[in-house]
């Protein structure tokens, strides 16, 4: 019974996640087959990647040809912001034991936001609670995943130019970003550091060089400011 209170409590917590995660879940699913893969492909993605714009990433990747050690390291940074999300949730995690690891693996940005936000006394419960809620996302995003991969199966591949959902993701990024903190220096740095790059650098080299320069110049920029 004490159970059955918990799951219902992560479902009213989880539903803002269900009407999101569905939809892109559906997309993702259905582009993937699209693109050619089986559909059990992008649902065993879902499972046991769970990480939706590094899904996007690397269905962009299969079709860009971007060679493996770069991938390897744009996977890294895309994703770097959850070692932060993991160092604000020890304590929250720290009675977890036996649930750690799948908390751990099924942190994203929404999970993150609802873990956060969500306020449990007991400490009895508190574990179970966030397990719900963690399972339940990674449900939602699985299911809307299969919905689209049987949904490309039963639509003749007519969908072309699959190399752009890579460009799509990261200017998306780019956007929300610039948003949150109200500044385009990053953008302009970005930008610049990337012409730059085209100009002068061999085209394979242009993508990791341009993320260097642009992290060391916006390091030394944030440091200026601190200083004045």
């Amino acid at each position: 019974m004490e159970n059955q209170s918990i799951f219902r409590q992560a479902a009213r917590h989880t539903l803002p996640v269900l009407m999101g995660y569905i939809p892109l879940g559906v997309a993702f699913g259905f582009v993937a087959v699209q693109a050619g893969h089986p559909w059990w492909y992008p649902v065993t993605m879902s499972i046991f990647v769970y990480s939706g714009a590094t899904q996007f990433f690397i269905l962009g990747l299969s079709a860009t040809g971007m060679s493996m050690p770069t991938a390897v390291m744009m996977a890294c940074l895309l994703n770097l912001r959850h070692s932060f999300y993991g160092l604000s949730l020890l304590i929250k995690f720290s009675g977890a034991r036996w649930a750690k690891p799948y908390l751990i693996f099924a942190i994203t940005d929404e999970t993150f936001a609802l873990l956060t936000t969500t306020l449990e006394p007991d400490p009895s419960t508190r574990t179970r609670l966030y397990v719900a809620i963690s399972l339940l996302d990674q449900l939602y995003w699985v299911a809307g995943t299969l919905i689209g991969a049987l949904l490309g199966t039963a639509v003749p591949a007519t969908i072309t130019g699959i190399e752009f959902s890579l460009i799509a993701l990261f200017v998306v990024l780019a956007v929300g970003s610039t948003e949150r903190i109200r500044s385009l220096v990053p953008l302009a740095v970005a930008l610049a550091t990337t012409v730059v790059g085209r100009l002068v650098l061999p085209s394979s080299a242009v993508l990791p060089a341009s993320i260097a320069v642009g992290t060391g110049l916006l390091l030394l920029l944030a440091r200026h400011t601190d200083d004045a």
